[in-house]
């Protein structure tokens, strides 16, 4: 593949990315504000300047040039606005919790989509294949390829999705054996060296392949799919909690913490640079991400608006809309100032060969 069409496929790819993030979002609370004939005044892709826009039935729908936002204006949520007898505070409680929950919603739907729609591609695929080979690392070196398929293991047949992991780990830095057959059906032996990382005192080692163990069948794509939001936001919450105490060095702000678009957009040039196999499971992950953080109780998400309509329904009266309003908006310069200080992590942590992303 030529330089030029390499770029053109790789920045089409993270745009890509970002709009499976963020389309079917924002798509989510628009079409159940439009279901619940809440006034939608405009459904943006993108923010900043506008690329194109078109209206229809009183509603302005844009695509703008910043591709990692997005939002859906709906009547009486802004100031002058706030007594639209059409507006989004008018429905009742449980039709604006559906509005607002159907954004995450929508990212965790995708998310088992891209994860069913993949696995039914891998149907009956050949246990020990080789889906992925990190660059850079000593499998790529050692001239394993995807596609090819691994048999043994310092010439014990491999029985196990963990014994490759197993002897890994065992022996630190000790030169292992691998040996398979290529897509052509000619055999192959190579010797790799892991890479080894000393983390909390825990010794992790690698040598940079991921391989399919197990046949797939249709019924096991549909439960994988299924099942993969819940499994991801289990694992999602598991390391924030690891971050939080300190289980992980340099806790939340550190070179394994928490990222932003920019780190996003990296981990998004490097999946699409590693294949499908790579690039759908990370969009599918990226997505019930999107989700959850959306879901968190804090003001300006859909999860602190959430929370102001429940405690309505508790208190059985409506807050002080022009109140609230000023609260959600000192909750999005929170989050927005949050983002600036990640946003220049993410620069730093690239700049300087610490973000882990998914090469290292």
């Amino acid at each position: 593949m030529s330089t030029a069409l390499n770029d053109l496929v790789i920045v089409a790819g993270v745009a890509g990315m970002f709009l499976l993030l963020i389309g079917p979002h924002e798509f989510g609370h628009f079409i159940f504000a439009k279901l619940f004939k809440v006034r939608v005044i405009e459904f943006s892709i993108g923010a900043g300047p506008e690329i194109w826009s078109i209206v229809r039935d009183k509603t302005v729908y844009a695509l703008r040039a910043i591709p990692v936002l997005g939002y859906v204006r709906m009547g009486g949520m802004e100031a002058g606005d706030l007594d639209d007898p059409s507006g989004f505070h008018t429905r009742p409680a449980w039709q604006r919790l559906v509005i607002l929950a159907a954004g995450p919603a929508a990212n965790f739907l995708v998310a088992m989509i891209l994860i069913t729609g993949y696995n039914l591609t891998q149907l009956n695929d050949v246990p020990g294949r080789v889906a992925s080979v990190l660059p850079n690392s000593p499998a790529a070196a050692a001239g394993i390829h995807v596609g090819d398929q691994l048999k043994t293991v310092d010439g014990q047949p491999i029985t196990s999705p963990d014994q490759l992991r197993n002897i890994e780990n065992s022996a630190p830095n000790a030169a292992i054996v691998l040996g398979g057959v290529r897509s052509d059906g000619s055999r192959f032996s190579v010797i790799v060296t892991p890479h080894c990382v000393v983390d909390g005192g825990t010794t992790s080692c690698q040598v940079g392949i991921s391989a399919r163990w197990s046949v797939v069948t249709a019924q096991d794509a549909i439960g994988n799919g299924v099942a993969f939001p819940y499994n991801a936001v289990k694992n999602i919450v598991q390391g924030l909690g690891d971050l939080v105490t300190g289980k992980v060095p340099g806790g939340v702000l550190g070179p394994n913490g928490v990222t932003g678009p920019i780190g996003i957009g990296d981990v998004a040039y490097q999946a699409v640079s590693l294949g499908l196999e790579t690039y759908i499971p990370i969009v599918a992950l990226l997505s019930v991400a999107l989700g959850f953080t959306n879901l968190l109780p804090l003001l300006a998400l859909d999860g602190g608006r959430m929370v102001v309509v429940l405690i309505e329904v508790v208190r059985r009266k409506p807050f002080d809309r022009t109140m609230e309003l000023n609260f959600q908006r000192a909750g999005l310069v929170a989050l927005l100032i949050l983002a600036a200080l990640i946003s220049y992590l993410d620069v730093q942590r690239i700049a300087t060969g610490q973000f882990p992303g998914l090469t290292h």
